[in-house]
C-alpha cells in the first residue's frame, strides 16, 4: 500500500502538497499551489490524479478540499 501522494498534488516547482482551493469549483477551475502560487492543474484534473494513486480507496481521504492520512 501507498504511503506518499506524489505525482500531480505534490507541486512541481516548491515541493509541497498544499492546495489553494477556491470555496466553489468546478472541474475546470484552475488550482495552484499554495505555498508559491504556481498552477498545479484544474481540480478535475487533480481529482482524477489523487483517485488513481488509491485516493478514495487507500491511505487517504479527499475532503472539502483536505487531504487527511487515514488508518
Amino acid at each position: 500500500m501507498q504511503e506518499y501522494l506524489d505525482h500531480k498534488l505534490e507541486c512541481p516547482y516548491c515541493g509541497t502538497i498544499r492546495l489553494r482551493i477556491p470555496a466553489v469549483t468546478t472541474d475546470s477551475t484552475e488550482i495552484k499551489c499554495d505555498d508559491c502560487g504556481e498552477l498545479l492543474g484544474t481540480w478535475g484534473d487533480l481529482q482524477d490524479d489523487f483517485a488513481k494513486q488509491g485516493g478514495h480507496d487507500g491511505v487517504f481521504r479527499l475532503s472539502s478540499g483536505r487531504i487527511k492520512r487515514i488508518g
